[in-house]
């Protein structure tokens, strides 16, 4: 994950401020809807990291294709991973 437990906190904390701020939501409890919103990004940012390691395991069994090919390793990811995340419905 490239966020720590704190900058999810913050993160959250902001965006929940935010549509309360802005009508967008209502919330009784606005402690319990921070702490919500932390858990939905933290899933989503741990499905980002399977669909890394699953990338990374693509490209690992094809390495010496990618090198014999004079393709960039970076550029493939990327593109792998658009893929898959299109496959699986995660947006990145």
């Amino acid at each position: 994950m490239r966020l720590n437990k704190q900058q999810i906190e913050h993160l959250a904390f902001q965006v929940v401020k935010g549509l309360l701020a802005e009508k967008l939501i209502m919330s009784e409890n606005r402690e319990k809807t921070v702490v919500d919103v932390q858990n939905i990004i933290t899933q989503e940012l741990e499905k980002e990291d399977a669909l890394d390691e699953k990338v990374k395991d693509i490209l690992k069994d094809k390495l010496n294709e990618i090198r014999n090919s004079n393709i960039d390793y970076y550029e493939m990811f990327r593109m792998i991973k658009s893929k898959l995340a299109e496959q699986e419905n995660i947006v990145l």
